[in-house]
């Protein structure tokens, strides 16, 4: 968590929270996961209840969501303050988000979310979005939250290095409103209606990433992304820009379950094929590294994953000049342990 951002919430904590240190609150942090630093010293007083809350364990992690946009393990009305950082732009929907941050606080209680207007791609696993001030605004009106505070920082301050100011962050604080009781029951069947009439997805898509070079160093600049549906065989074509090379093709795989098996890939063009594995033999010729080891499987190749980057190097391809692009074919399948036929 860079500075910028845990200033920002520190701010928000001593400004809308400072009189209340003698009050208990129930404080949710959505997206807690420590991985570079979370809020939790900002909030971690008794008489306040911190709960760190994110869709997988891990440190600084209370409460794990089992539904990312219909927290059960949350009652309405059970929360008084909700804060977030760094997570709306990597959550694919979080129009929906806002309306379960809506259900659950109080009447009368606060959210202060912060994400980025700006700054590179950098997927964790996903990076959808940048939300300026104004988009904070309206999903605050969709979600029927008043607004109190919404600003994009787009200077530069001298208090922060280069790392910290190139997300010119946007804050929004806001209110539930105290509504009559009947309102508040009207807006909850409205969102439970909504989502049985506009479901979301019924399944999650996890995601392919080919990065293509000359020389073997990997950048995002040069990669393309195609997404797979989890649980079933899927047939995913992957087509790279003329000229991309293959020294080597490096693989990637986010958003998994325990398991990704892969029964066919190719590396081709119209005219011709540079690479071909559908044995168990011809699997041998690639490479697995990362959060990935190689499991057991007389008929394909089997990735069992260990964490948030599974990674596959296939041998360095003389592919030439080409005039046309190439293509990644796979037929893969990501699944877990659990499924009923796993095999």
């Amino acid at each position: 968590m860079h500075p910028s951002s845990y200033e920002k919430m520190a701010g928000f904590c001593r400004d809308h929270l400072g009189e209340l240190k003698s009050t208990p609150l129930t404080i949710v942090d959505l997206g807690s996961c420590d991985y570079n630093g979370s809020y939790r010293a900002l909030f971690a007083h008794p008489p306040w209840r911190y709960i760190g809350a994110d869709l997988q364990p891990g440190a600084n992690v209370d409460l794990v969501l089992r539904d990312p946009y219909h927290w059960r393990e949350l009652k309405s009305d059970s929360v008084d303050v909700l804060v977030s950082g760094q997570t709306f732009e990597h959550t694919e929907f979080f129009w929906e988000t806002a309306l379960e941050i809506a259900r659950v606080l109080k009447p009368g209680g606060l959210c202060c979310i912060i994400a980025p207007a700006s700054g590179p791609e950098h997927r964790f696993p996903l990076d959808c979005w940048r939300i300026f001030a104004d988009g904070f605004r309206a999903i605050a009106r969709y979600a029927d939250l008043e607004v109190l505070y919404a600003r994009t920082q787009w200077e530069e301050l001298p208090q922060y290095d280069s790392e910290s100011n190139k997300w010119h962050e946007s804050i929004l604080i806001a209110r539930k409103r105290t509504d009559a009781p009947h309102r508040r029951w009207r807006q909850r069947a409205a969102a439970a209606l909504h989502r049985w009439l506009r479901p979301l997805p019924r399944k999650v898509e996890s995601l392919i990433q080919v990065f293509y070079s000359t020389n073997g160093a990997h950048s995002e600049e040069a990669s393309i992304v195609a997404g797979v549906e989890q649980g079933d065989w899927e047939n995913v074509v992957i087509t790279l820009p003329v000229g991309a090379a293959a020294a080597p093709l490096r693989i990637d795989f986010m958003r998994t379950f325990d398991l990704v098996d892969i029964s066919e890939l190719r590396v081709m063009t119209p005219a011709r094929e540079y690479f071909s594995a559908t044995t168990s033999r011809d699997f041998d010729r690639i490479t697995v590294a990362g959060d990935a080891k190689r499991a057991p499987h007389p008929d394909f190749l089997r990735l069992q994953i260990s964490g948030a980057d599974p990674q596959l190097f296939l041998p360095v391809l003389n592919v030439g000049a080409d005039e046309h692009p190439l293509q990644v074919r796979l037929r893969v399948r990501v699944h877990s342990r659990t499924d009923a036929n796993p095999s």
